[in-house]
């Protein structure tokens, strides 16, 4: 009996030894990946984490960086892309806080002959201020899609928000026919308007003569101007260019953490300025030979103060989709509809944007 427990428990105790021996074998074939796990376990590694079920990948601070360049990227394309239609009648001028003051407009550049002291112009009473206003856009990336790589359609819409800033520009400034009737210049009177006043003395003093740079009418805004000097119609006041800027820097941020979103900001302060009256003459009646006609020569005879003549020479007409077929007709055509030549082809270019539509 005892020999027979004997064999018995030696039998146990090689089944116990292979066994030992075979798990042994198993965990050294598996090192390797059970130390991996380790790391991510303990924070060595910002790849993976343990999950139930299997390791999870989630997103590296890596990652995330290069999608934030990726975004600014495609968004300074946009901005480079845009035709800047603005810059046709307007020049950029600087703004180094929360307004700029125009009180220099007063003064439209001239010379004259030196006889005695100086004439030095009147202050003005009023001063023309022009507060920079602040205009914003903002894009959201679901993290689910930047997880699944699946993001590559919001670079172009990264791209098209910088192509919004090109817009804004555009639409300031080409707001100025719509809003210039009812809106200040520097002289105190709407920009376009029937009753600028011009002195009969060059320091600005005197009873003053009332002129007009506009035509009334209800139809769509058109304006004739001159643009070829440096002194300008318009003015886009620039403070701050426009920049744009990740919200999320890491996957725990506030953005990733309570909204689940990867978020990019663009932003943009200025406005647009009018500028000097005597270069524009805005007009809402139809566009026909006759309202071209007296408003080109309108300009051509404007006088500054003392009665001096500016040789203000019209180039430019400014229209909308309403207007241009009528214009072309005015201005491109080499012959009228009778045939006969046209006096008014090419005296100025036509610009016609969708920006001035009514």
């Amino acid at each position: 009996m005892f020999k027979n427990y004997g064999f018995i428990g030696f039998k146990w105790l090689v089944l116990v030894a292979f066994t030992v021996l075979c798990a042994g074998l198993v965990l050294a074939g598996h090192s390797g990946a059970v130390g991996g796990h380790a790391d991510v376990l303990f924070g060595h590694s910002d790849a993976a984490f343990i999950a139930f079920g299997g390791v999870t990948q989630v997103l590296t601070q890596a990652q995330i960086s290069a999608l934030n360049t990726s975004m600014l990227a495609r968004f300074n394309r946009g901005l480079a892309t845009k035709d800047e239609e603005w810059m046709q009648i307007a020049k950029r001028i600087a703004s180094n806080g929360k307004s700029n003051t125009y009180a220099w407009m007063s003064q439209f550049p001239a010379f004259k002959e030196w006889v005695g002291a100086r004439t030095h112009k009147v202050a003005l009473k009023t001063a023309y201020v022009v507060e920079n206003r602040k205009f914003e856009n903002t894009l959201d990336i679901p993290r689910e899609d930047v997880e699944d790589d699946n993001y590559g359609l919001y670079g172009d819409l990264a791209e098209s928000y910088g192509v919004s800033v090109t817009d804004l520009k555009n639409e300031l400034v080409f707001s100025a026919p719509a809003t210039g009737f009812a809106s200040l210049c520097y002289d105190g009177q709407n920009y376009f308007d029937t009753d600028h006043p011009v002195y009969p003395s060059e320091d600005g003093s005197g009873v003053a003569t009332l002129v007009s740079n506009m035509q009334a009418g209800a139809g769509e805004p058109w304006m004739l101007l001159c643009t070829k000097r440096a002194p300008q119609p318009f003015y886009l006041q620039e403070r701050m260019t426009a920049e744009f800027v990740a919200k999320t820097g890491a996957a725990n941020s506030d953005g990733v953490f309570e909204n689940d979103v990867f978020s990019y900001g663009g932003r943009w302060r200025g406005d647009a300025v009018f500028g000097f009256w005597q270069l524009a003459f805005g007009s809402k009646a139809d566009p026909t030979i006759a309202n071209f006609e007296a408003a080109y020569k309108a300009m051509q005879k404007f006088k500054g103060d003392g009665n001096r003549k500016l040789g203000i020479q019209p180039d430019l007409l400014v229209c909308g989709p309403d207007n241009q077929s009528a214009f072309e007709a005015i201005l491109k055509a080499s012959q009228n509809a009778a045939g006969a030549s046209n006096i008014n082809f090419n005296k100025v270019k036509l610009l016609s944007t969708p920006w001035m539509a009514a």
